[in-house]
């Protein structure tokens, strides 16, 4: 069963300026990468996929405003989970802000080009929930062609990673 957004929670979101669109269930790394999402290199699948552990999602309404949370840029994964906690408290009953897994990042990030034919987060990363190497993963765009960079992040040393929150209906998603 696909998650939507309660009806009065919609226009809310849209006034504040989220844009929204449904997310396929099911999203892996690999799956889009087999279904062609333009990966920039291999690297993460030939040295790091195995040792990540994916976030599932369910698939459903998602909300996202393009960009970075402010204060998010250059600060570890946990002020980065703070902002988006905090965000919480400013949504509309029946929507809950999260980081998001890298797969539903990657969907969204060539979703919204293939809508508009611009790339989110073009040179810079946001955080994602995955955990890979006791550290998370980090998705950003950086070139053209093939953009897509996924990669483990290690806390503090990352210059250029900050949070685009996610927007989920309650229920549907945890961090």
């Amino acid at each position: 069963m696909t998650a939507h957004f309660v009806p009065e929670t919609r226009p809310h979101l849209i006034r504040n300026g989220w844009r929204l669109v449904v997310a396929p269930a099911r999203l892996s790394l690999a799956g889009l990468r087999a279904a062609g999402a333009p990966f920039k290199g291999t690297k993460y699948f030939d040295q790091q996929a195995e040792r990540t552990r994916e976030m599932p999602f369910a698939g459903g309404e998602v909300a996202y405003r393009p960009g970075l949370m402010p204060d998010s840029l250059n600060r570890p994964y946990a002020h980065a989970a703070a902002l988006v906690d905090d965000l919480r408290d400013r949504l509309p009953a029946g929507a809950h802000a999260i980081i998001a897994p890298a797969a539903l990042y990657v969907w969204l990030l060539t979703e919204h080009h293939r809508q508009t034919g611009e790339w989110l987060l073009h040179q810079c990363y946001t955080w994602a929930a995955d955990e890979s190497d006791g550290t998370h993963l980090a998705v950003g765009i950086f070139g053209q062609m093939r953009p897509l960079l996924v990669s483990p992040i290690p806390e503090g040393s990352g210059r250029g990673v900050g949070v685009m929150p996610i927007v989920v209906p309650v229920g549907c998603a945890s961090r």
